[in-house]
């Protein structure tokens, strides 16, 4: 059907809500905030990187460039995890502890001083089942982001200061077997044959760039060439080279649809896909894909077209904390729908309802946006397509103009460089006017509406009285001013109502010149709420509300329980799917019962999908060691 979407910006809310902020725990404030105590700025990072996969070590040279951020600097930390440092030139001294190594420099240094310090270090790389160092059989390759507690993992490979909002230019040297190929971010500098067997790779970028997306991969890679857009590489397993061209077939209309809709590509250099054997993440200029999506068919374009958003939402324009990995994440979903829309409205629309408000409604999740406190909060549908929804609606009740001028102005202010939440909705209020009743509850909030809908007409003359009666039910304490729209049909035609929906328990009356046979709420799908799921009158509310599920431990190894407040008493049909999408087990469980076993699947990253007596779903991640 053909949806005709109503501005929204001629109204305007009769209050405006309580702010609804919620500051970090202080279990959490040394996680995301000690870096910025840290008194330098790293402005580049060269790299040199021997790597033997035989005995799966490296044996590497750093070279940091840095200005101090205060005067009569002596003393600053790096960060670099489980590898040894033997020797560090431009120090006077250094040690290592956890993950830190520490300098302290041979005279004081002040904001005026350039440092430059050459670090020496060896040892077997660290690896997380997702983030980190990894040797695996036919492929080494570094990924830059991990589902632990600190989610930086450039330290998995170099010293470095390793925080989202420190940001530097790069040179790679990678030497490897010359059997096999090294690629890293940026632009190729050249290959030296060293004349032993071995080819060592440079890599540069001169655009600044976060630690955390830095990244290396080395295989026996065929390089192909996009044959229309010449910027575009692919990095593919030399045996898959006939499913690359078919997976690949629309990268260059991704590329351009989202320039024409955001801006020219913002990196001076490369864009490209890398296979890797997990994925998939968005390293800056080379995103890795996992393996099993490049099958010969477009069915993962959702994939590429997500990851490839990221050189703008989230490398270009970078959260300060990860508390604000919306503003990543979010985006990078929304990207998805604004990749749809080149085919059409109607797949928008079907794309934004089916693949990313139905899956935040059904996971359960009632936490905020901003201001999460876990992995499993920082990786989570709210995260990901609840932000994403509260993208989509905003641009309903903004307008197409107003929503990417204020995208605009957003990106052009902060590109290259950090963002808060604050910074996106400053641009976006400066193109609109006041938004406060919409991103307090949407994003500093719980949850989302529950709407209780009556209505009733009564003949009035010639015309027909219709009296529509509105509540909000959610559990949680957020009331959502909204805008609203009813499709009001009669036997021969139709009209389409709004009006806002401000206050508790509202009633509104309107004067139509026909019979109303239906009223439909929300009929063009603007609002997240259950009337999405076909819900349009709640007597109570859903079960959905229940709390987020959690699996523990998280990575394990024999087994794990599932922990789901609010299901005790269901049945719970299980799935755990590898991450291609194959189901390696499927099970239900009991009231009473809440393990998995987890005895005969391979160590891996997995979905466990979870259906609650309901049909309440929701999804976790689990890494089985």
């Amino acid at each position: 059907m053909h949806i005709i979407l109503i501005l929204f910006a001629m109204y305007s809310p009769r209050f405006s809500p309580m702010v609804l902020t919620r500051p970090l725990t202080p279990a959490l404030q040394p996680l995301y905030q000690e870096f910025d105590l840290e008194p330098v700025d790293v402005l580049h990072y060269d790299l040199s990187i021997d790597i033997d996969r035989v005995t799966e070590t490296i044996d590497a040279t750093t070279e940091v460039t840095l200005v101090p951020t205060e005067n009569n600097l002596t003393d600053f930390k790096l960060y670099l995890k489980s590898l040894t440092v033997s020797h560090v030139t431009g120090a006077s001294s250094f040690s290592q502890a956890g993950d830190s190594l520490f300098i302290t420099l041979p005279t004081p240094a002040s904001t005026s001083d350039t440092i430059q310090l050459v670090i020496d270090y060896s040892g077997t790389p660290p690896s997380e089942s997702w983030g980190g160092f990894h040797f695996h059989p036919y492929v080494t390759y570094h990924m830059g982001v991990g589902f632990v507690s600190d989610p930086s993992m450039g330290k998995y490979m170099f010293p470095c200061h390793d925080r989202p909002s420190d940001k530097a230019s790069f040179d790679f040297h990678i030497t490897v077997p010359d059997t096999l190929y090294a690629v890293a971010n940026g632009d190729s500098a050249g290959v030296t044959d060293n004349m032993d067997g071995t080819l060592t790779y440079h890599w540069t970028l001169d655009q600044p760039m976060s630690t955390y997306l830095a990244a290396i991969s080395v295989a026996d890679y065929t390089v192909l060439h996009d044959s229309t857009d010449s910027r575009i590489y692919y990095y593919v397993y030399s045996w898959d080279v006939d499913d690359a061209l078919g997976s690949f077939a629309n990268v260059d209309l991704m590329l351009a649809q989202f320039e024409s809709v955001y801006s020219s590509y913002p990196w001076d250099c490369k864009f490209s896909y890398v296979q890797t054997p997990t994925g998939d993440m968005e390293h800056l200029s080379q995103v890795y894909h996992i393996a099993s999506a490049i099958n010969g068919s477009t069915y993962y374009d959702w994939l590429l077209a997500h990851e490839m958003s990221h050189m703008w939402w989230g490398n270009c324009v970078t959260e300060r904390y990860w508390t604000d990995v919306w503003l990543s994440e979010s985006f990078a979903t929304y990207s998805e729908a604004i990749w749809m829309e080149s085919y059409g409205e109607i797949e928008y629309l079907d794309y934004v309802v089916n693949n990313i408000m139905k899956p935040y409604l059904n996971s359960g999740e009632l936490f905020p946006i901003v201001g999460a406190e876990t992995p499993a909060e920082l990786w989570s549908n709210t995260t990901y397509e609840k932000g994403a929804s509260v993208l989509h609606m905003l641009r309903q009740i903004m307008g197409d103009t107003a929503f990417f001028a204020g995208y605009d102005t957003y990106f052009d202010h902060h590109k290259y460089t950090i963002a808060h939440t604050v910074d996106f909705i400053d641009h976006m209020e400066g193109q609109y006017g006041e938004l406060d009743w919409f991103f307090d509850p949407w994003v500093y909030g719980e949850g989302y509406p529950i709407y209780d809908i009556t209505s009733s007409w009564v003949q009035q003359g010639s015309q027909w009285q219709l009296t529509v009666n509105i509540g909000q039910m959610q559990t949680v304490s957020n009331f959502f001013t909204m805008p609203v729209e009813f499709l009001v049909e009669g036997t021969a035609s139709d009209s389409l109502i709004t009006f806002f929906n401000d206050v508790p328990d509202q009633e509104e009356i309107f004067l139509l010149p026909f019979e109303p046979v239906s009223v439909e709420f929300d009929p063009g799908s603007k609002i997240l709420s259950t009337a999405v799921l076909g819900v349009e009158e709640q007597t109570y509310p859903p079960i959905g509300g229940v709390g987020t599920m959690y699996l523990g431990p998280n990575p394990a190894s024999e087994n794990c329980t599932i922990n789901w407040l609010g299901t005790g008493d269901m049945f719970l049909n299980v799935c755990i799917y590898d991450l291609s999408g194959r189901i390696v087990q499927s099970r239900t469980l009991e009231p009473s019962m809440r393990t998995l076993d987890l005895s005969g699947i391979p160590a891996g990253t997995y979905l466990v999908d979870a259906v609650a007596t309901g049909n309440v779903r929701q999804t976790a991640r689990l890494v089985i060691l």
